[in-house]
């Protein structure tokens, strides 16, 4: 039963060092978050619990991108209608 156990505790510890590595990337790319909206150049306050949980922040790879609520709607509905326009595209095909 010993190496049961042994083998156990060593994938135990592989997943905690595995949340440990994700922890410290995310915690690296919340410091690489900006002051600013990306579109309109609004302030962003990260003290400010309703901007913090209304903001829109878009990480891809180690590029931090952050968008007001305004601006996110905004980029909503344009895509929103860019898609309805190629729905009709594709039924009158």
């Amino acid at each position: 039963m010993g190496s049961l156990e042994r083998k156990l505790v060593r994938k135990q510890n592989k997943e905690a060092k595995k949340l440990e590595k994700k922890m410290a990337r995310q915690t690296m790319l919340f410091d690489q978050l900006p002051e600013n909206c990306l579109v309109c150049g609004e302030g962003f306050d990260k003290k400010n619990k309703e901007q913090v949980t209304s903001w829109q922040v878009i990480v891809q790879k180690e590029d931090v991108r952050l968008y007001c609520p305004d601006c996110w709607a905004k980029a909503q509905q344009t895509i929103k209608s860019i898609l309805e326009t190629r729905g009709d595209k594709n039924e009158s095909s």
